[in-house]
């Protein structure tokens, strides 16, 4: 489906394909981006519209795709290492985050493990490559106050 409308007859053959159900309508984005203690920039890496029809699996191949990414072109080695995961409260996406994020106890080896035992009510559980999964406050606070 060409999603460019050129005439009349663009609009409805998108319509039409929306209605039935040949293609979906994106009504929000997944967006992903990166930025670096230190900085106060955002730099984006991934926009894709969503309909809401994706379930844990899809976000989790979805993430993976980007975390891959990151080293496939360089970026790991010319910028650094992927720290953490931040999310907001979509639920599809928390999933994928616990289980992308929240697989392997992070060892008594790492130097992370130093800092982190001792900060009560942080767990010590991490992704492949020690990447660390967090959640913006907001939807937390929002999820246990209201």
């Amino acid at each position: 489906v060409d999603p460019v409308l050129r005439m009349y007859e663009s609009a409805v053959n998108i319509a039409q394909k929306i209605h039935a159900g040949q293609v979906h309508l994106g009504k929000e984005l997944t967006v992903i981006g990166a930025s670096f203690f230190g900085e106060d920039g955002i730099y984006p890496l991934l926009a894709a519209p969503t309909c809401k029809a994706e379930d844990a699996n899809d976000m989790e191949k979805l993430l993976m795709r980007a975390i891959n990414f990151w080293s496939i072109v360089g970026a790991g080695a010319s910028v650094g290492p992927i720290w953490l995961f931040a999310m907001d409260g979509d639920v599809t996406r928390r999933a994928a985050g616990h289980k992308l994020f929240l697989k392997n106890v992070l060892a008594p080896e790492s130097p992370l493990y130093g800092t982190l035992i001792n900060m009560l009510g942080l767990n010590l559980f991490t992704g492949d490559g020690e990447v660390t999964l967090d959640f913006d406050y907001k939807h937390i606070f929002k999820h246990k106050f209201l």
